[in-house]
């Protein structure tokens, strides 16, 4: 004989209708032949086996019975198969027994059609509407249509979660429905913050929703409220008030309503959050475009009143203001107002005491008197470097409220960024202003040098050729005292024309407008200056290989005329050997004129490049004391550095660089 076990396992596989038994966990613990056809073979849960079932009213209807231990008999279309009727039996281990089997539409009961009809309004209205207000609006006239509601309302959670609004009502309009309650507050409060759904079919003798005389006089039997939830999050509550009593039928189908509520709330939600977040983004976007493109017409910009207008336009827009002006030198706090001081305060209304929101209004009412009256205003202090006043920045709109802490913090980012705009154009000013001052100044400077190098040197030339007369007139008369003495009076007169020489070479060198650049081979001309020089034969010099420079010719050869006559001119009674030598230092050459004659001590190095500065007396050393001023002049002016080093073995070492690239002038 075979195990009873058999036979039942031999009854489950000739059912014409699939069994399916699954654990508090929805793992499938027994399934015939017929449920496995409908629902699949495979996989550990219900939902594994079939993931469509959670696209479908069957979904909803099984977590209820599961979690209210409650029998369910529900119709749906399962896609794959059809229209299926489904009984739910609890089962004692904490399971449920599910019976399914495949029926034909048309054998479906009035109530069940009347609930798939519900379920297809409600999904289309959720997917065709825009706003979620129009959507809900439509689910609940629906909801009166096809449940046979008197009442039917729906309430949407806030941003924050803690209040209920009303988005839908259809029906009956009674003043005991609150249009905003908080969570937990009333019955539909209690049943948002709970999440568990509230029942009764005798409202007339439930204390929690019944008394209230309207529900007499309509003769309101039952109520059921359910919360709006996807998974742990409450999004809503809706409920429903019939002359009818809830049935079997109504009672499915009202849960599987409030989660396809629930759904449709949360997409709407997300999808009006992420248009939100689209519309914010672009807005910014087009926000840090217009700062970008102000920022670079501000850097371009010198002129301080082209720059107002562009900070104010740009920022009029960006902080939706009417009208907006820069009040120079306005010393004011930044402030923002609204319909608090609106009218006449902006307007030019007298006070006792004005506050700054006053003194900037009446100062743009003033600059815009045909302007409409103001009710917002908005403004901030423009400050320079250490504090100086330039400025506010003021903006007004004829409605209140227009100005926030937002509109604050961009107007007050674009302040900051006009007033270092604004104290470069004025710094430029001063400085253009300076400049073409002392292009003046140079060009009187030139005038005078050269007015002066005429005037002192005409007489100087009469002094040399009369004393050169006198001794050529007197002849032998003349004694050697009084010839000797000549003859220092015409050194004198020299020097002094090498003097005035020097002091016009000095204030020029380095000035030359638009100088003429060459290369210059500078191997060529150093051999140039040796010949100009007219050494005497105890002086030989090494010339190495040298590079061609890009420069103004006749500075270069002033450069290097002075440093090799200074060798010559102070070591006349010496055996002298002069060395020009150079080195790359990175971008720069480094030239040097060493000699081997009597050097200069350290404490010298840096003494002999000021004016009129010899290291021996001018009787001695015929000098002027101005040569090595003008070399240093003429190489710093190129951007290059002049400087001396005493050799180990004797003598001196005189260095200057410049650069190897193309100098660029102006």
């Amino acid at each position: 004989m075979q195990p009873a076990v058999d036979h039942n396992d031999e009854i489950l596989r000739l059912l014409p209708h699939g069994v399916v038994v699954v654990s508090a966990d929805w793992r499938v613990t027994l399934a015939n032949p017929e449920a496995s056809r409908l629902l699949g073979a495979t996989g550990d849960t219900l939902w594994a086996r079939c993931p469509e079932l959670e696209q479908t009213a069957f979904a909803s209807g099984f977590r209820y019975a599961m979690a209210d231990r409650t029998e369910l008999l529900t119709e749906n279309v399962l896609p794959s198969v059809g229209w299926l009727q489904a009984r739910v039996l609890p089962t004692a281990d904490g399971g449920l027994l599910i019976s399914l089997r495949q029926v034909n539409p048309g054998t479906l009961d009035n109530g069940q059609a009347k609930a798939a009809l519900l379920v297809g309004e409600l999904g289309e209205a959720l997917t065709r509407e825009e706003s979620l207000s129009a959507a809900l609006q439509r689910a609940a006239i629906a909801m009166t249509r096809h449940l046979d509601a008197t009442i039917a309302r729906i309430w949407v959670t806030d941003a924050e979660g803690h209040y209920l609004d009303l988005y839908a009502h259809a029906g009956l309009d009674v003043p005991d429905l609150p249009a905003r309650f908080a969570m937990g507050q009333h019955q539909l409060g209690q049943i948002a913050e709970s999440g568990a759904p509230y029942l009764t079919n005798d409202v007339a003798t439930d204390a929690a929703v019944g008394g209230s005389d309207w529900m007499r006089t309509e003769r309101i039997r039952s109520f059921a409220g359910y919360a709006l939830r996807v998974e742990d999050r409450v999004l809503g509550v809706m409920a429903m008030y019939s002359r009818r009593p809830i049935d079997h039928d109504t009672l499915n189908c009202l849960s599987t309503v409030a989660y396809t509520l629930a759904l449709g709330v949360a997409r709407k939600t997300a999808d009006s959050a992420r248009r939100q977040a689209e519309t914010k983004i672009r807005a910014q976007a087009e926000r840090l475009e217009q700062l970008h493109e102000l920022g670079k017409q501000l850097s371009a910009e010198l002129d301080s009143d082209a720059l107002a207008d562009k900070v104010v336009t740009t920022a009029t827009k960006l902080c939706g203001a009417t009208v907006g002006a820069f009040i120079p030198g306005a010393s004011i706090e930044a402030t923002l107002v609204d319909d608090a001081l609106a009218g006449g305060a902006f307007a030019g209304a007298s006070s006792d005491a004005p506050t700054a929101a006053h003194v900037a209004g009446r100062e743009l009412r003033a600059m815009l008197p045909d302007g409409p009256p103001l009710a917002s205003l908005l403004a901030t202090p423009v400050l320079g470097r250490k504090g100086r006043v330039i400025g506010a920045l003021v903006f007004g709109h004829e409605r209140p409220s227009q100005f926030n802490a937002e509109s604050e913090r961009l107007v007050s980012g674009i302040a900051s960024t006009a007033a270092i705009a604004m104290d470069n154009a004025r710094m430029f000013g001063e400085a253009r202003d300076l400049i073409t001052a002392l292009e003046k100044s140079n060009a009187e400077l030139d005038q005078f040098a050269y007015v002066a190098s005429h005037d002192l040197k005409a007489p100087l030339r009469g002094i040399a050729n009369l004393s050169q007369w006198i001794e050529d007139d007197m002849g032998d008369r003349l004694d050697e005292q009084t010839r000797e003495h000549l003859n220092l009076m015409r050194g004198r007169v020299i020097r002094l024309e090498n003097l005035i020489g020097g002091i016009l070479a000095y204030s020029r060198a380095g000035r030359e407008r638009d100088p003429k650049l060459v290369s210059v081979n500078m191997t060529e001309l150093a051999h140039e200056v040796w010949e100009l020089l007219a050494p005497p034969a105890t002086a030989k010099i090494t010339i190495g290989d040298l590079p061609k420079i890009t420069g103004v010719r006749v500075q270069v050869q002033q450069v290097l005329m002075n440093l090799i006559s200074n060798a010559l001119k102070y070591n006349r009674e010496r055996d002298l050997t002069i060395e020009i030598t150079v080195k790359r230092d990175g971008d720069r050459w480094v030239f040097g004129v060493l000699d081997n004659g009597i050097g200069i001590p350290p404490e010298f190095h840096e003494r002999i490049w000021g004016l009129f500065q010899t290291l021996e007396r001018r009787d001695k050393v015929e000098s002027t004391g101005i040569g090595l001023s003008v070399v240093r002049k003429i190489v710093e002016s190129n951007r290059g550095a002049a400087w001396v080093e005493a050799r180990p073995e004797g003598g001196a070492a005189f260095y200057f660089s410049w650069p190897v690239a193309e100098v660029r002038h102006g």
